[in-house]
Order: C-alpha cells, then structure tokens, then sequence
C-alpha cells in the first residue's frame, strides 16, 4: 500500500501504540468493519513494517479495551463499532456549557487522604479548608464523557451537599439567584492519558485528551468553582464562531 502511514522511530511514543493507534484508525474509518476478520499477523507485519513482538503489544492493547477479539486458530476480529462514537461539542460559552452537562449521569471516586491533585491553573491553591473537593466520572449516555476533579466554596457547598455530590455543579450553580458569576473562562490543552485517566475514560494509555481546567469568579474576584477537566480528545469536537466578538464589538 503506498499511501500507508507508518509508524516512525524517531517519534517519542512508543511503537506499539504507534501501531495501535493507526489500527484504531482503520476501525474507525470503517476500512476495517464491525465483526470482520482484521488482516493476519504476517500481513500486519509487512503492512506497518514492524517486528511481531511490537503488534502483538499493539494487539494486546486493543483487546484489553475491548476493540477486537482474538480466538486461537480462528483469527482477529473487530469487536467493538468505533464509527458509531458520538462526537461531544465542547462548550465555547457559559449557556452552552449549562446546557451541555445538565443530563450527564455521574461516577463519584473516592478520593485517598493527602491524594494531590493536578497542578492547578489560575492561581488557585485548592485550600482544603475553604473549597469541598469533587472527584467523579461524567457519562453522556453510558459512554465516559470526562474525568473530572472539582473544587467548589465550601460555604455554597454546604448549602446543598446532597444535591452537588449527585448531580452536575454547574447547572445548579446557574440557577442559584444568590450566587453571582463575574468570570468564568476555562483554559484547553492537548496532551496524553496516564494509567489512571484512560481506565476512567475507557480509552487507551498514551491516548490523546483534551486537558481543561476552569474558573468561575464572583465579583469580588474570589473564586467559586474550579475544575479540572480531562475528555476524551477522540469524541471531542470544537466548533468555534470565529466572528463572534467582532459582531458582538460592532452592537455595542
């Protein structure tokens, strides 16, 4: 196949998830179908021009996340419909936002005492003694929609604990006629699922996610909530009105 992409050696990911990711890709693409037999380990061999020992790692993966099935003396088969994923628009505004994770279901985690949390953005310090710490599993239907640690002033938390631990915050926040939201922006990067963040989310180690970590403000500049987001980057779809600003700039 002279169009096909390659594993490379100088890149820093290993190449068997070099590898597992490009299968991955077939998948979705429907070039490799739901319940086919993907082709055998010689012609994998000469199609990514890899040893056996690095496919067998990359197959290993895909198994162990339950996108193909291997059944001895039979073959490889394609076991889970990558191509029916739905892509989750992430939210470019407050509304869009509310809107977004009001009917997500929720997986509260447990969290180990002195446990770190990420290194946060927004010069927020996580105080213990001023903010209740979150950390959950949002799911959009009942596929993994994000991992997310929250931080939300202990005073508004504990005027309705039981509400916040079992539903999402920041619908509840919108609708509180005592809380004032001055500010909220949220920052986006793209990096890599560890260990812990792909068994959450259903995807592989090494995956690519979209890293978000968000503040929302009252206007005394005191912060309220801040998150840490982590969504798969494969579901994820960002649709930006690049006009937007200007249009608002040009009313006023």
């Amino acid at each position: 196949m002279h169009n096909e992409i390659k594993p490379r050696n100088e890149s820093r990911m290993p190449l068997y998830l070099q590898v597992a990711k490009l299968m991955r890709q077939k998948i979705e693409s429907q070039q490799w179908r739901f319940g086919e037999q993907i082709p055998t380990l010689d012609n994998l061999v000469a199609q990514f021009e890899v040893s056996r020992i690095t496919l067998r790692a990359a197959l290993n993966l895909l198994e162990d996340n339950g996108i193909i099935r291997r059944t001895r003396g039979v073959g490889t088969f394609v076991a889970k419909d990558l191509s029916e994923q739905r892509w989750f628009r992430l939210a470019n505004s407050f509304d869009e936002l509310v809107q977004a994770v009001s009917t997500l279901k929720i997986r509260m985690l447990p969290i180990e005492p002195g446990e770190r949390a990420p290194d946060p953005a927004f010069g927020f310090d996580g105080n213990s003694a001023s903010y209740q710490r979150l950390r959950r599993v949002h799911y959009r239907e009942n596929t993994p929609y994000c991992l997310i640690d929250i931080y939300l002033d202990k005073t508004i938390f504990d005027s309705d604990p039981d509400g916040f631990r079992t539903a999402p915050v920041v619908p509840q926040l919108a609708k509180r006629p005592d809380i004032s939201i001055h500010q909220a922006r949220q920052i986006m990067r793209i990096t890599v699922s560890d260990k812990e963040t792909a068994s959450h989310l259903n995807i592989g180690v090494g995956d690519p996610i979209a890293d978000v970590c968000r503040v929302f403000k009252d206007p005394s500049d005191k912060i309220l909530y801040y998150a840490h987001i982590q969504y798969p980057a494969q579901l994820i779809q960002i649709d930006t009105d690049l006009l937007q600003n200007d249009i608002a700039h040009h009313q006023y």
